[in-house]
């Protein structure tokens, strides 16, 4: 049995603990988890093995395991040392605190056993050379200030305000956006990348990208049995990271961030853009004459890798499903400092099976991150049919709590608890 972090993983569900909730719908509109027998305070309810897409902080990516998460500083270290190795050139900025988490993430990143990774780092590696090329391309076909003459039609998405956000608005915004990407492609070879990104956008690509090649691998081998492996040895019912369907099963929230964020629609467009030129010079590179070969057959999976997310990335359809469900979905990572020591967010990831539980002020379940994966505890008895719920808010008060819920999840708390304290808060002193 194959170990991951030091944890043995399994490619079956673990069915020596089975589901201790059920998911319903709920009173109150959409999906939740309620509680299908008696829970016990302290019981491990779900542990998500990986996430479906994560990203690290640019920042920290030398200071952050690619594999467990785990956070140089804490071992007394300003960066982790261990790469994927000569033969991965470049190595696509993945950096590693141990020769074995190095191991894990070759075999979970093969496409078909025996093949390697060298697709997986040149995805990666391209990632980084474009981002060191941003800004500095030749000039050719730009339009005054430095814009692509073809993202020119696009300018407009930079002054929106929420009177203009509608469901149609965006949709003929994402279309534009498809038509500036094809023109593009067709002059890449001459004008390169001319738009410098924000940090925030270039987080933002990652993720995606990293979204866009698990869905890939799942096109290319649907059998691939790290689609499906789970961590065995841990106390409680272990889940996957998932496949693409449990990812569009998750709530799409682009209408209502647009709404709040209008400026955010012109970023996810660049971010969309910016990935489909990477792929583009993808797709040329390494690409045998010839009769093409299936790499199930020993034939390159960069080839097969890079068509597939061309594909994907031909239309907006499923960029802008990952970024979809990207806020109000994904989970901070964090590292392990206690609570009184205050923690470092390193980036955030998509637990597609943790993410089934709803908000509440006043939560029953506790989550903790055990290496790539995240534990969720009992924090008290839980009753038969009782809904299972995490607490997304950290504000103290009341008014404050509702304000970050509505302005970051798009929903006014109703809880128990806000109802209680609002009460207690209207009464005369």
């Amino acid at each position: 049995m194959p170990l991951l972090n030091g944890v043995a993983t399994s490619t079956v569900e673990d069915t020596r603990s089975p589901s201790l909730y059920d998911i319903l719908p709920t009173p109150y509109g959409g999906r939740g988890a309620f509680g299908r027998e008696y829970i016990s305070k302290g019981t491990p309810v779900l542990f998500c093995s990986a996430p479906y897409a994560f990203v690290i902080f640019w920042k920290f990516r030398r200071e952050v395991c690619a594999r467990c998460f785990a956070y140089a500083f804490e071992s007394g270290k300003s960066k982790w040392s261990v790469k994927l190795g000569e033969e991965y050139r470049g190595a696509g900025g993945a950096w590693f605190c141990s020769e074995e988490c190095r191991d894990a993430c070759v075999r979970e990143n093969e496409v078909f056993e025996g093949q390697g990774v060298g697709w997986w780092a040149e995805v990666n590696g391209a990632f980084e050379r474009l981002v060191s090329q941003m800004g500095k391309a030749g000039k050719q076909g730009l339009a005054p200030g430095g814009i692509n003459a073809a993202s020119a039609a696009l300018a407009y998405l930079e002054d929106v305000s929420v009177t203009d956000i509608t469901p149609e608005f965006i949709d003929r915004a994402w279309t534009l956006a498809e038509e500036v990407s094809l023109e593009e492609s067709k002059q890449s070879w001459k004008t390169g990348w001319t738009e410098v990104l924000t940090e925030f956008e270039l987080d933002t690509a990652r993720f995606v990208l990293d979204g866009l090649v698990r869905k890939v691998v799942e096109d290319v081998n649907p059998s691939s049995q790290t689609l499906d492996c789970v961590s065995s040895g841990i106390p409680g019912h272990c889940m996957s990271a998932g496949r693409w369907a449990d990812l569009l099963e998750l709530q799409d929230n682009e209408l209502a961030l647009v709404r709040s964020k209008p400026y955010i629609l012109a970023s996810r467009v660049r971010i969309y853009r910016f990935l489909a030129h990477l792929v583009t010079s993808l797709s040329s590179r390494n690409r045998p004459r010839g009769k093409q070969e299936n790499p199930q057959d020993g034939g390159s999976p960069l080839v097969h890798i890079a068509d597939q997310l061309r594909s994907c990335l031909s239309s907006c359809e499923v960029p802008r499903a990952l970024m979809g469900r990207d806020h109000g979905n994904v989970f901070g990572i964090w590292d392990m400092a206690t609570d009184d020591e205050g923690s470092e967010m390193l980036g955030w990831a998509a637990y597609v099976s943790g993410s089934i539980f709803n908000h509440d002020c006043a939560p029953n379940l506790k989550k903790v991150r055990n290496g790539r994966g995240i534990q969720f505890y009992a924090l008290r008895d839980i009753h038969p049919g009782e809904e299972l719920c995490i607490s997304y808010a950290e504000a103290i008060s009341v008014e404050d709590r509702m304000v970050q819920l509505e302005k970051d999840w798009f929903f006014i708390c109703r809880c128990a608890r806000c109802a209680q304290e609002l009460k207690t808060a209207m009464q005369p002193t």
